[in-house]
């Protein structure tokens, strides 16, 4: 009897899966506005998801995002990067009423180009998303929503594997954040948003930030955006990455 079942549930759980093969995505490079540019000149990154199954208001997504941090060298270079930050994400999305939340599973790590540093950090985080539904990446670009906002939880586990720490790199322990967005200007073609961003994590023997200030303006066809950030690093102590107290200028575009 229970043999019967499974064939039956299964070949209609199977017919209703789509593969929908969404996708979205995000390119900028951005120009550091401080006079000393030894430690950050620019940085630019490329970001890709896509949603590749989805049944009812459950879904499963993959991201790849790779972050170029770039500072000035010898002989004036600007455009070879120093540091590469890469990020493999897979997770699962719940969407209910107005919200959609999000369970994943992040690896990423930071490699040093042109030169050899052993003890290359890396990192595996479990992430815990809340968001109103407009604040979903395949929403915002369209959305006539005005206010968007996202809660977010990451636990970086001390596990073991072969002897090696999955978290083999800063003293992260967890974190939390706060996205909060607006929209200043919306119009059919052209917009404006101003950006909050709050970051705590909790290292080992202290707490560090990621707080910034955000204003974009852009062009948009509802479905892609081109257009100009500036922002502001309000504070920052990270020990991977620490722009703290610079502003930032960013061409950008979004699909």
């Amino acid at each position: 009897m229970q043999i019967s079942i499974f064939c039956i549930i299964t070949p209609l759980i199977l017919n209703a899966i789509e593969f929908p093969l969404e996708f979205n995505g995000r390119g900028f490079l951005g120009k550091y506005l401080n006079s000393d540019t030894t430690r950050y000149n620019m940085d630019a990154s490329i970001q890709l998801r896509s949603t590749i199954a989805r049944l009812n208001n459950f879904s499963f997504y993959m991201e790849y995002r790779d972050d170029l941090d770039m500072a000035e060298q010898k002989g004036g270079v600007s455009l070879d990067p120093r540091y590469a930050h890469y990020y493999f994400t897979g997770g699962f999305e719940f969407w209910f009423l107005k919200f959609f939340s999000h369970l994943a599973f992040i690896h990423d790590c930071v490699h040093d180009i042109d030169y050899e540093v052993e003890g290359t950090p890396v990192f595996n985080r479990i992430s815990l998303l809340f968001a109103n539904a407009d604040y979903h990446p395949s929403i915002a670009i369209g959305t006539e929503k005005k206010l968007l906002w996202a809660l977010n939880m990451k636990l970086y586990p001390h596990w073991r594997y072969h002897g090696w720490d999955v978290n083999a790199g800063a003293d992260y322990q967890y974190e939390a954040g706060f996205d909060l967005a607006y929209k200043i200007i919306s119009s059919e073609h052209f917009g404006a948003i101003g950006n909050i961003n709050f970051t705590i994590c909790k290292g080992d023997t202290t707490y560090y930030h990621q707080d910034f200030l955000k204003t974009m303006v852009f062009y948009t066809n509802m479905r892609q955006r081109i257009g100009a950030e500036l922002k502001y690093n309000v504070y920052n102590n990270d020990p991977i990455k620490n722009p703290g107290g610079l502003w930032l200028l960013s061409a950008f575009v979004e699909f």
